[in-house]
């Protein structure tokens, strides 16, 4: 390449003329994958979005954006069994349930 730093140098001037704060293109690509999981997009969907070899990338770096996992379980076990506990009849008998302290 015969100018290496042409395209920084660009970019620089052109986040000075438009009064923007100083950040590199790949901020944007962290920018999008916080937004979007912000949002609700699958992990799944962002990992492969972003090209990265293994989801386990895309966990390790922006897991902690994505619903919380207890808040999860939690709305799965009301949307199960949230009518049988508002009903006042007796939830379903889960297996091995009795094993499970209180």
């Amino acid at each position: 390449m015969i100018y290496p730093d042409l395209f920084r140098k660009s970019w620089d001037r052109a986040l000075k003329r438009l009064g923007l704060p100083a950040y590199n293109p790949h901020d944007l690509r962290h920018k999008w994958a916080t937004v979007t999981l912000s949002n609700g997009v699958p992990i799944h969907e962002v990992s492969r979005w972003m090209g990265h070899s293994s989801i386990k990338i895309t966990v390790d770096r922006y897991g902690h954006l994505t619903p919380d996992g207890s808040e999860r379980c939690r709305q799965v076990i009301e949307a199960t069994f949230g009518v049988h506990m508002l009903s006042g009849f007796p939830a379903p008998r889960v297996p091995g349930a009795e094993l499970v302290p209180a």
